[in-house]
């Protein structure tokens, strides 16, 4: 039986003093900046965590690369023909086609059935179409690819894709959806504008006017790298449970909240431990895997390489845990993609003490780095943070060049990382024989992603 109050007061006493998360931001964001993976920018920020996770002697440290489909815009611009007007603010979508087009615009409101379906078919054929961005008030809402796709059967051109945010905001986004066979095929070229410049387009259409959309852009193989090490469990070695994050960003962004955040937490979540263990002897009873994967915002291809090699060959870990944006909001609690583990993981939060709640999500989420390991059959979660309700608002900058580390409360980013050792703590020595048998079957989860294509992920 553990002494769980020591444990506690040591782990939670080293979180708040001597804490290096501020430097770890620093590192990632000021002086390596943009990690577009791919980059000798994120081979830096793999290496900067392999360096960290040898300072603390875990074991088997290792960059292990993979092969990265990846993209570059080389240039873009969005025009008003025969204007005197300053070019409109543009951004294409990640993994957006060249194109070249000038058409007159067509404006489809939402891009919504009821709405195309009064638009005459040939006036569509080979348009440029303005389309906003966000859920039409009060219509059962569809994902923007699902539209972007209605627009591409009726042989549009192009789409500009109206921010729904204000302040002149654009900002890195995609418009594939990440379960398919082929996550990088868009639908059409698209280009993202701000809601100041989408609401001046709107003013000019009456009048006729026509635009061109220029993209040279390209795809292109590349290679990324993960990067993962061990603490070794003193009770059940060959058993794990997977703490990860991704240290890679947008085209433009630094990266602040999504995701420096997550790697410093998952650092200093690993340097509790490793503390814990020289300054008490206590250990954890299972092996505890420390991963920082590249390419996330790439389609996840760094968590989805991790699968393919280590699983399989390896047993599943008992649980995978999700690092991603935490600086959006405080920990609440732990949100699980299934809900087996939901009655074991609720009784470890209660003897934490501090109010926290497991949640299971009533959709699998296709938006980070637990996908793949849920679609392969393994146990995830997520910290109750981005998605969630209550958010901060001075970090809703992400995948922007505004994603910068002054937007980030680090006492929250502390208390994440105490919280977190002490959960992980607890579920390494869960006894085997408490574990819940997994019995998910890759063809159900197969079945039920089929079935929520088309649905709008909800905000809780």
């Amino acid at each position: 039986m553990q002494d769980w109050n020591l444990i506690d007061r040591q782990l939670m006493g080293n979180a708040w003093i001597g804490s290096r998360i501020a430097e770890t931001v620093t590192e990632l964001c000021d002086e390596i900046g943009v990690r577009w993976a791919g980059t000798p920018a994120e081979r830096a920020a793999a290496e900067a965590v392999a360096r960290r996770f040898d300072a603390m002697a875990l074991s088997d440290t290792r960059i292990e690369p993979f092969p990265l489909v990846s993209w570059k815009c080389r240039s873009a611009s969005l025009r008003l023909v025969d204007s005197t007007e300053p070019d409109i603010d543009v951004r294409p979508s990640m993994f957006c086609p060249s194109v070249s087009v000038e058409s007159r615009v067509i404006d489809a409101g939402f891009g919504m059935p009821a709405t195309l379906v009064q638009i005459p078919e040939d006036l569509l054929r080979g348009s440029v179409v303005l389309i906003d961005g966000g859920h039409e008030p009060f219509s059962e809402p569809l994902p923007l690819h699902v539209r972007l796709q209605s627009l591409t059967r009726r042989g549009v051109e192009a789409a500009i894709v109206i921010s729904s945010t204000g302040g002149r905001r654009t900002a890195d986004f995609s418009v594939n959806d990440w379960r398919d066979a082929d996550p990088y095929a868009i639908p059409l070229a698209v280009v993202q504008t701000s809601r100041e410049d989408g609401a001046r387009l709107r003013r000019q259409i009456s009048d006729g006017a026509t635009v061109t959309v220029d993209v040279d852009a390209q795809r292109f193989d590349g290679e990324s790298w993960n990067v993962m090490a061990d603490l070794t469990g003193s009770k059940c070695p060959d058993e794990s449970l997977v703490l990860s994050a991704h240290h890679d960003t947008t085209t433009d962004s630094y990266g602040a909240n999504d995701n420096a955040a997550g790697v410093a937490v998952l650092l200093e979540t690993a340097q509790l431990l490793v503390d814990l263990q020289r300054e008490t002897g206590v250990s954890p009873g299972r092996t505890i895997r420390f991963v920082s994967f590249g390419a996330e915002e790439q389609v996840l291809q760094g968590s989805r390489a991790y699968v393919a090699q280590h699983h399989g060959p390896e047993p599943p870990p008992r649980l995978m845990i999700n690092l991603d944006e935490l600086a959006a909001g405080p920990m609440k609690g732990v949100v699980l993609q299934f809900p087996e583990f939901r009655p074991l993981v609720q009784s470890q939060l209660d003897t934490i003490g501090e109010g926290y709640a497991c949640h299971v999500m009533s959709q699998l989420d296709v938006s980070g780095d637990m996908f793949p390991f849920s679609r392969a059959g393994i146990p995830t979660s997520i910290l109750w943070r981005w998605r969630f309700v209550g958010r901060h608002p001075d970090v809703a900058f992400g995948h922007t060049n505004a994603d910068t580390p002054d937007k980030l409360r680090m006492r929250e980013l502390k208390e994440y990382a105490g919280h977190l050792a002490r959960l992980l703590l607890r579920l390494s020595h869960v006894p085997p024989e408490d574990w819940p048998e997994n019995q998910l079957c890759v063809d159900e989860i197969e079945r039920r992603i089929e079935a929520e294509r088309g649905s709008v992920f909800r905000t809780m």
